[in-house]
């Protein structure tokens, strides 16, 4: 009983085997392209809205902080001068004002306001134009673009 199941099997086998050469004749479709030229267009726009509000997130916020802080210090500044204690810059014959404290905070926050101001350039409305209508011209994306689109994409 068993050799007539293995037999079966094994001609069941090179029945099916006889089959797929045929298969592996028919046409293959062609693969449907993965994105549209609007996808694309989409996508970068997406892409530099993304990074301007970046850049204003950054520099709003740096600048939000350097004169919060500076506020702060020159107001904790006057408390300490007020109080007569012996406590802060006051005791070393130092006194800074809110404009001494936002120059002080100010070059804390510079590199965050930089990289900030750098991105609303970088990704500009004009930029953005040039390279959209590069795009429509040629079909082509700057390197960097394409390299961010495609990290966007995973």
């Amino acid at each position: 009983m068993f050799r007539h199941t293995l037999l079966l099997l094994l001609l069941a086998g090179s029945a099916s085997a006889q089959t797929a050469p045929d298969l592996a004749l028919a046409p293959v479709a062609a693969a449907p392209a993965r994105y549209t030229a609007a996808d694309t267009v989409r996508a970068v726009h997406r892409l530099f809205a993304k990074r301007r509000k970046l850049g204003s997130i950054l520099t709003v916020g740096a600048v939000g902080a350097d004169l919060a802080l500076a506020g702060v210090s020159a107001a904790a500044e006057d408390t300490h001068k007020s109080s007569g204690g012996g406590y802060g810059w006051s005791a070393a014959g130092l006194q800074f004002s809110f404009g001494d404290f936002a120059i002080i905070y100010g070059v804390i926050a510079a590199p965050v306001m930089g990289v900030g101001i750098q991105q609303l350039i970088a990704y500009g409305p004009k930029r953005e134009a040039k390279v959209l209508n590069q795009y429509n011209a040629t079909g082509m994306l700057p390197a960097k673009i394409k390299r961010q689109l495609r990290r966007q994409l995973r």
